[in-house]
């Protein structure tokens, strides 16, 4: 439990389903303070559920400019949910993506009056921030034991419309540690640190102890059809109750809380200073998709709103992927048990 708890922190990461992979409703969120969620599981018959991701459309109050689309999505997924995905982001005009080693996205999108050569990196900035275990991730690694894909293996981000608008690794450790002067150490070299977001990594690019045992369980799920159905079904409801601005998990460790506002609220921010550049570039009757990570999605709605002065008007929803209760062996009764159970422990989080 403990185990599919830190995978869900880590890869940010209840109604009947439409019969298609892709559902198109009028957003709920107009009329409310609050986003509505951008995550639901749903269930299109008694022995499956799915893990269902929002991309909702938003237009100008004004009534004139492009349209923003928030782009949800889940780093591990179906290869037909990244299919569809793919289909929806080659069609915007433009598309800002997430991806934490900025640096190695050269942009293709023409800046105002600039060529589409590659920015150059930083002389000052270290190009990588790896740990010692640079051939095994994380995520593909757990993507394959499920039966799934990992997103980087599945969208083609080399689009001349796609614009990374993320911060790098670097960034982020200066940020952890709340000094803008500050030339944080890489992870495992002596120097100042953060020790939460390098306990990260390393659980990521398994160089820890700890990352190691991740990477042994993350195996180990592969080798059992009833493991493997087990923990899609864990994953599917642990996400499901994500609900909210993540970075307000106010149940969760200091230590946590601050690295989740770092890791949400400070890449949300640049985010929206890209959209705010790129709103000046695309023409009115044009779109600019968010492709980002759902756990950012709540407060990126309330800066779209609030900031740039937008309305939702549209959600699609996509199937991320989903889970065959058949094949966990599990009875209805244990079923609901530990529905009940993870239920109890998303909510202690929040």
């Amino acid at each position: 439990m403990v185990l599919c708890l830190l995978f869900a922190a880590a890869t940010f990461s209840l109604c009947a389903a439409e019969d298609s992979t892709v559902s198109t409703a009028n957003s709920a969120a107009t009329n409310s303070s609050e986003p509505q969620p951008y995550i639901r599981v749903t269930k299109p018959d008694t022995n499956t559920v799915q893990l269902d991701i929002a991309l909702r459309k938003f237009i100008p109050v004004s009534g004139t400019g492009p349209a923003i689309w928030l782009a949800g999505t889940a780093h591990l997924g179906e290869p037909e949910y990244y299919h569809t995905l793919q289909k929806f982001l080659d069609a915007q005009t433009v598309v800002l993506f997430e991806g934490v080693n900025a640096r190695a996205h050269p942009r293709k999108v023409p800046k105002p009056g600039a060529s589409a050569e590659p920015e150059p990196d930083l002389p000052s900035e270290p190009k990588t921030s790896e740990g010692t275990n640079t051939a095994y991730s994380l995520q593909p690694e757990l993507a394959k034991s499920l039966g799934l894909v990992f997103q980087l293996d599945a969208i083609d981000y080399d689009r001349t419309n796609f614009l990374n608008s993320d911060l790098s690794i670097f960034d982020i450790q200066k940020l952890m540690l709340d000094d803008p002067k500050a030339m944080p150490a890489q992870p495992g070299q002596p120097g100042r640190s953060s020790a939460t977001f390098d306990a990260l990594l390393q659980i990521m690019d398994g160089s820890s102890f700890l990352g190691s045992i991740y990477k042994w369980m993350v195996q180990y799920i592969g080798r059992s059809p009833e493991l493997q159905a087990t923990t899609r079904l864990m994953f599917v409801q642990m996400l499901g109750d994500l609900t909210g601005d993540m970075a307000e998990m106010r149940g969760a460790p200091p230590e946590l809380q601050h690295l989740l506002k770092v890791l949400i609220e400070k890449r949300n921010q640049n985010v929206v200073e890209d959209l705010k550049t790129e709103l000046a570039i695309v023409p009115a009757d044009g779109s600019i998709a968010v492709f980002y990570g759902t756990g950012h999605m709540p407060d990126l709605e309330k800066r779209v709103v609030h900031e740039l002065h937008y309305r939702p008007v549209e959600d699609k929803w996509y199937t991320a992927f989903g889970a065959d209760i058949r094949k966990t062996g599990m009875s209805a009764a244990q079923v609901q048990w530990l529905e009940k159970l993870i239920k109890a422990e998303m909510e202690m989080m929040k």
